[in-house]
C-alpha cells in the first residue's frame, strides 16, 4: 500500500510541475508592465508629461528621469539616482528635434534632443529603453511642442 500512496503522491507532483510549466508558458511574450500607456492626440501637456515621466521610472536604468515644462517651451530633463543625480538639462524644444538610436549590442533604445542648427549639441532624454517604450517616448517628443505653438498664440 505505501508503494501506492507514493506514485499518487508522484503523480501528484509530475501533475502540479506541469501545470505551472503550462501556466509559465502562457506568459511568453505578453508585456509584463503593470498598465499600458494610451496616448492620444487630445491628451493635454500635463497627461503628456504624466506619461513621460512614468516611462521615465519604469526604465531598467540606474537613474529615475524627470520631466518638466519650464516657460517659454522648455523641456527640464533631470536623471536622479541614489548616489548622485546628474545635472538637470534644459532644452527649448522649438529648437530641437528627437532622435532614437539603437545600441549594436544590447538592442537597447536611447532617445535624445538634437539641436537642429549645431547637432554636436544633445540631450539625452531616456535610456536602456525597448522598441515600444521608445516609440512611445519619440511620439511624446513629437507631441510636446504643439502646446508651444498654443503658448505662443495665446500671447498676441
Amino acid at each position: 500500500m505505501s508503494v501506492l500512496l507514493h506514485g499518487k503522491q508522484s503523480a501528484g507532483r509530475w501533475c502540479a510541475l506541469l501545470v505551472a510549466f503550462v501556466l509559465g508558458a502562457c506568459s511568453e511574450g505578453y508585456s509584463t508592465r503593470e498598465s499600458v500607456l494610451i496616448l492620444n492626440h487630445n491628451m493635454g501637456q500635463e497627461r503628456a508629461l504624466e506619461a513621460l515621466n512614468k516611462l521615465g521610472h519604469q526604465q531598467p536604468s540606474d537613474f529615475h528621469w524627470h520631466y518638466r515644462m519650464l516657460p517659454d517651451c522648455v523641456l527640464e530633463v533631470h536623471a536622479r539616482r541614489f548616489w548622485g543625480d546628474r545635472a538637470p538639462q534644459q532644452v527649448a524644444l522649438r529648437q530641437v528635434e528627437a532622435r532614437d538610436t539603437r545600441a549594436a549590442d544590447t538592442g537597447d533604445f536611447t532617445a535624445s534632443l538634437v539641436s537642429r542648427t549645431d547637432p554636436t549639441m544633445e540631450v539625452l532624454v531616456l535610456e536602456r529603453m525597448d522598441e515600444v517604450d521608445a516609440s512611445q517616448v519619440m511620439w511624446l517628443l513629437g507631441y510636446l511642442p504643439r502646446f508651444c505653438e498654443a503658448t505662443e498664440m495665446t500671447r498676441r
